[in-house]
């Protein structure tokens, strides 16, 4: 299971990735943005760090839990990416998220 979020403020942003494995493994990691981002950047920041964690531990399934209803909505195609940057992170998320066997989300208010 992938728990991830993202924040950010006037001098940048971070994010949290907290990756639940078999057998109570769990891994936390913390990152820090040297760029100003928006939080729906940071949000997708941490989801790709996340994939990409997964991915390199061996991964072939994730559940994915979000507090971001925006990127659910998009990562399962209720919504579009209508900002062209978030259609960028859409694009790169849903190629990483191909990699996987299986992939499920869930918002997580």
């Amino acid at each position: 299971t992938l728990h991830v979020d993202g924040s950010f403020n006037s001098k940048g942003g971070g994010a949290g990735i907290i990756l639940e494995g078999p057998n109570q493994v769990t891994l936390e990691q913390s990152l820090k943005f040297s760029f100003k981002v928006t939080n729906n950047q940071a949000e997708y920041e941490a989801l790709l760090a996340g994939l990409r964690l997964a991915r390199d531990l061996g991964a072939r399934r994730v559940s994915y839990n979000s507090n971001s209803k925006l990127m659910v909505e998009q990562l399962s195609g209720t919504y579009q990416a209508k900002d062209t940057l978030l259609q960028w992170y859409f694009h790169i998320a849903s190629h990483q998220i191909s990699s996987f066997d299986k992939f499920t989300i869930q918002h997580v208010p």
